[in-house]
């Protein structure tokens, strides 16, 4: 199972808005996404996914 923790930082854990790095470092592990258009800023990660939120540490993790 592929893993990714990101810092939530006010962002929506129930579809937070990935930065560039994040999806590019996410599609290094092996994330699939439905739609990853670096120039316009848009990615959507192929379902399933499951998350796992940390209000501690204010972080999200997406698991595939």
């Amino acid at each position: 199972m592929l893993r990714f923790t990101l810092e939530l930082a006010g962002r929506n854990p129930d579809k937070p808005k990935l930065t560039a790095s994040e999806a590019a470092e996410m599609v290094t592990i092996g994330f699939r996404f439905a739609e990853y258009d670096p120039e316009g800023e848009q990615f959507r990660l192929s379902l399933p996914y499951r998350t796992a939120q940390n209000l501690d540490r204010d972080t999200l993790t997406i698991m595939q």
